[in-house]
């Protein structure tokens, strides 16, 4: 495992993180298309009071095909302005980005394409991508942070050879606070 005291100097630029199986319950082969079935997963808060004073931006980039699947009870704004209900507001993201197109679109913005990334630069200039980290828990996650310049790290209970591995949000944050 890296030691992250080495790897930024701090404040870190920005966080990135995956919305489903990262700050929500993951819907194994279901999108979250209700408020009813959005349900916070109970370490984000505590990482959240880790982590929003180490990064200047924080930013969730998620894929949100259902939308363009049309599955959606609830719009977008809707899910993620309950999502920002659940959390203190001085733990707010600085913005949620989101991509609704289909996979087969092969747009710009779906991860694991950088778009997501290239808006958020767009978005807030200051921000040094080479100097930001992701949070994932997908292939598709990982490349994303590749494909811009990020550093990837990857939420799962099986160890990955490739990427940094944590077994939740928790746990990372709290890896950048030990001494």
């Amino acid at each position: 495992m890296m030691n992250f005291q080495n790897f930024l100097i701090k404040p870190y630029s920005a966080l990135f993180i995956d919305r489903d199986g990262v700050i929500n319950k993951l819907r194994v082969d279901d999108y979250v298309k209700h408020i009813s079935e959005f349900e916070l997963l109970p370490e984000v808060i505590p990482a959240l009071e880790i982590l929003r004073p180490l990064f200047k931006r924080i930013f969730i980039v998620t894929n949100q095909q259902g939308i363009g699947k049309g599955l959606m009870i609830d719009d977008i704004e809707t899910i993620h302005n309950y999502l920002l209900s659940l959390v203190p507001v001085k733990l707010h993201p600085d913005k949620i980005y989101h991509c609704p197109h289909l996979k087969e679109e092969n747009c710009v913005c779906r991860k694991p394409k950088p778009g997501m990334a290239l808006m958020a630069k767009n978005d807030f200039p200051e921000i040094k991508l080479t100097a930001s980290i992701m949070i994932g828990d997908s292939q598709g996650d990982m490349y994303f942070a590749k494909n811009s310049g990020i550093k990837p790290i990857f939420i799962s209970t099986n160890v990955s050879p490739e990427f940094d591995t944590f077994s939740n949000i928790l746990t990372f944050a709290q890896s950048l606070v030990q001494k």
